[in-house]
This record gives C-alpha cells, sequence and structure tokens, in this order.
C-alpha cells in the first residue's frame, strides 16, 4: 500500500519545533519492515494552512493515510483531516500519537477520522494497514479506536517492543531537512546548523502526575551500539553536527549513558550533544557528566519544577532537591549551558510556595530557565488531583499550549499567578553573573543571542 503520514503543527512560527522522531519511526517501520510506499509531509516548518499538505497528498496518490497530533495540534489534526476526507471523500485516514493516544473519543469525535492508533504506533498500524486489505478482521488489530454506531470501541493493547535495537533507524530520508534549519529548535541555543533528534529509548518508571503514559512505565533503552550506528548513519548521509536527545528518560542507567559516550568518541564522531528533555537530576553523578562532555555536550536541561518537598510528593515526582542543586553546579562547573524548567500553580499551591520555586532557580548555578504553568493533560493523574481540588478544567485544547497558556488549576488568582511567572524571567535573567555565563558559553552568539532575547522580552512582558 502507499502510506502517506502528516505531522499536523499549529502555526506557532515564534516557538521551537522538532522533527518527529515518532512519526519518522514509524515510516521507517512500515517501509522496511512491512513493506508499504511511505511519503511523509511535516507542517512543522512554518506551514499555516492544510493547502501545501493536500498538494502533497494529491502528488503521493496514497491508498492510506496517516495523521500524527500533540494536543496543542489536535485543531489543526482535524483541519487537515477534514480537507482531506472533503477531497478525497473514500480514502482512510488513521491518527496517532500523543493526541489520539490520549483523547480517543475527540480525535474520532468529528467523522472525518476513520481510526485511531493509541499508544506505540508501529504494531498497530501495520496490523491496521493489513485489515484495510483483508488480511485480518478489525477486531484483530491491537491499539485500534473506532467508533462503530456511535459508540467508541478500543481494542487490546498489543504488547511493548521489547527489543528497539530491531527497529529501524528514523527515516530522515523521506524529508527535506533544510526547512529545519530556518525555523526555532527545541531548546532554543544551538551550536552547529544541521542537526537532527534521536531517541535512544522508549518509556519512564517514574510516576509524575503530570507526564503521560504513551509510552508505557517500563524503560526500554536501544543499546549504545545501535545508537552510535545510527549517528554514524546520520553524520554520513545528512552531514549532520549536531543531536538533540528527545528521551523521556535518557539517564536511567548510568554506565550505559557512559558506554555510549565512550563509543561516540571512539567513533570518532565529531557531534555536539544536547538534552532539552531526559536527564533526571538527582539520579546524574559526575562521572556522567564528564563523559558527556567529553562525547560533546553542550547543554541540557534539569527538570526541577518545584522546590517544596510538598508538592514534589504530590506530584509523585519526589524529587531530591539538594541533589539536583548539587548536579547543576557539577554541571556549570563543566562549562555547559546547563537549563532548568519550573512548573507554577500546581493544585493547592499557594503564592509563597510559588515564590519560593522562583528563589530556588533564582539561588543556582543554571544558565537559563524556563517556567511554565501547570497544565493538566488528559489521562493524567493531575488531572485527578486539579478535579479532587476544585480547579476548572480547560475544554479548549489551544489552551494547551506551553508558553501561551493561560490554565490555572492552583488556587492563586489568575492575575498573581501571571505576575509571579512573568517576574520569575526578569529576576532570573537579569543577573550580572548569570548574564556572563551565558554570553561566554553561547555559541553562535550572533544567531542565538537575538533569539533568546527576545524569547525573553515576550515571556518576561507579554506570554
Amino acid at each position: 500500500m502507499r502510506v502517506f503520514l502528516i505531522q499536523a503543527a499549529t502555526y506557532f512560527p515564534e516557538t521551537e519545533k522538532c522533527f518527529a522522531v515518532g512519526l519518522l519511526q514509524l515510516a521507517a517501520y512500515l517501509r522496511d519492515r512491512a513493506g508499504h510506499e511511505v511519503g511523509f509531509f511535516d507542517m512543522q516548518p512554518d506551514v499555516a494552512s492544510p493547502e501545501p499538505v493536500l498538494r502533497a497528498l494529491s502528488a503521493f496518490r496514497p491508498d492510506v493515510v496517516g495523521i500524527g497530533a500533540m494536543t496543542t495540534d489536535a485543531r489543526v489534526m482535524h483541519e487537515v483531516a477534514a480537507a482531506i476526507k472533503q477531497a478525497q471523500p473514500d480514502l482512510p485516514i488513521m491518527a496517532g500519537g500523543p493526541h489520539p493516544t490520549t483523547y480517543p473519543d475527540d480525535t474520532l469525535s468529528r467523522g472525518h477520522i476513520d481510526y485511531a492508533i493509541t499508544g506505540e504506533g508501529e504494531i498497530g498500524a501495520a496490523a491496521l494497514l493489513r485489515h484495510l486489505v483483508g488480511e485480518i478482521k478489525r477486531e484483530e488489530v491491537p491499539n485500534l479506536a473506532v467508533r462503530d454506531n456511535g459508540k467508541l470501541l478500543c481494542n487490546a493493547a498489543a504488547p511493548w517492543i521489547e527489543n528497539l535495537d530491531q527497529l529501524p533507524f528514523a527515516a530522515y530520508d523521506l524529508i527535506d531537512l533544510e526547512p529545519f534549519y530556518r525555523i526555532p529548535r527545541t531548546g532554543v541555543i544551538w551550536a552547529r546548523r544541521r542537526y537532527a533528534a534521536v531517541a535512544t529509548s522508549r518509556g519512564c518508571p517514574y510516576r509524575c502526575a503530570y507526564c503521560h503514559r504513551i509510552q508505557g512505565k517500563k524503560y526500554r533503552p536501544r543499546s549504545p551500539e545501535h545508537v552510535v550506528a545510527e549517528l554514524r548513519q546520520l553524520v554520513e548521509r545528512h552531514q549532520i553536527g549536531e543531536i538533540v536527545f528527545v528521551d523521556d528518560m535518557f539517564n536511567l542507567q548510568l554506565e550505559r549513558v557512559r558506554k555510549l559516550c565512550r563509543l561516540i568518541r571512539e567513533a570518532g564522531l565529531d557531534l555536539k550533544l544536547a538534552f532539552p528533555i531526559g536527564l533526571r537530576g538527582d539520579i546524574m553523578d559526575e562521572e556522567t557528566v564528564r563523559a558527556l562532555v567529553g562525547a560533546g555536550m553542550f547543554r541540557c536541561m534539569y527538570a526541577v519544577e518545584t522546590a517544596l518537598p510538598r508538592l514534589q510528593a504530590l506530584i509523585g515526582k519526589n524529587l531530591a532537591i539538594d541533589k539536583v542543586m548539587d548536579i547543576i553546579d557539577v554541571t556549570n562547573r563543566y562549562g555547559v549551558l546547563t537549563h532548568g524548567t519550573f512548573m507554577l500553580g500546581f493544585p493547592t499551591e499557594s503564592e509563597q510556595e510559588a515564590r519560593a520555586t522562583v528563589d530556588l532557580a533564582c539561588r543556582s548555578k543554571l544558565a537559563t530557565a524556563a517556567f511554565f504553568r501547570v497544565i493538566p493533560f488528559g489521562n493524567t493523574p493531575l488531572v485527578d488531583l486539579a478535579r479532587q481540588h476544585g480547579a476548572t478544567l480547560p475544554t479548549d485544547f489551544d489552551c494547551f499550549e506551553f508558553h501561551k497558556s493561560k490554565i490555572n488549576v492552583s488556587p492563586m488568582p489568575d492575575a498573581m499567578l501571571d505576575r509571579i511567572k512573568k517576574s520569575a524571567y526578569v529576576r532570573f535573567y537579569l543577573n550580572p553573573r548569570r548574564l556572563w555565563r551565558v554570553i561566554t558559553r553561547l555559541p553562535q552568539p550572533h544567531r542565538n543571542l537575538p533569539r533568546l532575547f527576545a524569547i525573553w522580552v515576550r515571556k518576561s512582558f507579554f506570554w
């Protein structure tokens, strides 16, 4: 079959984007393992309407369409699917990714999306294609959600793929990489223009109340050898100079991380490494930081979220704050541009507690930081926690945009939460030592500094 995959994306030209690694992995699986012809269209590089998608789809002439979407992109997912159905009513459309997994009912509610593949996509999507050609019954397709006579039906889930080394590398050959180098990338700061995103594992055993369960709670890492083979291919075929790692949990097994670093060096791969997510601070150690720096790490992020042990326990993260602050100091000493993320406005959080989190960030040796309002995504314990404490939950998925969100599930007045968030950026960055640290370590300063300043202005005064 001819399968056309689309990454839906809301048009926010000022916010960061990243290669759709999950959908590129699915594309490789359907092509290299299941034998289908696959086309690919990513809306992230500033595609503002469905028209370019329809033109690419018409040129490819698929037998089936697949749309990947996060919840922030739900509106666009529906718009694109509706446009495709209007143009080709008989063309089957399946959707997958975070939003269809979390909200299958919404995904299928408007009639233009025929099938939702929930959770891990490879096995379910391949089985659905077999169903569409009559090889198996619909009931035999794992991870499938459909509407039948107005009722949502969900098939049983397939077992998680245990050996990720058996999967092909993400199909970067299906897309033009150049447009991605002209838009803001995840992590904002970059060292080399040509980059790719890589996931070295799936799943996370921690149970943070705000986090998804899309890839399960069992940690499934790829072998360091398999990861290095992909990195080598990216360098040789696409002249990649920087890797952005996008694991939910990269450093659960520190010995594996150190081995990966050693193999990168032994392979002679001249790469810059960035970690905008995936590093848990209170399990990191200096030996691993040193190994990562030796392999090319120039920037990393530690997700602190809140300074309060009470709130750490409430949200199930249970981060050891003292250990995180220590590893921030260590990482800073190795010259890494160390980033921290903080969440403001948890259920039951007071003004004093929110300000204590900002105080912690300002005392730290972090080079950069981001402060976000708490967002209760569906099917997370945070939703139940917010309801339990009387919060009003959003019904408009456009509200879930990370930077501009006005969601408030805390007891603080909305105006107060907004003031705390904006003033956090002013306090954090108007520190002469921190500014000097950023300026002296920043790669490509003539390109990165103007963008960082623009982001700071938006977040301090407008967002």
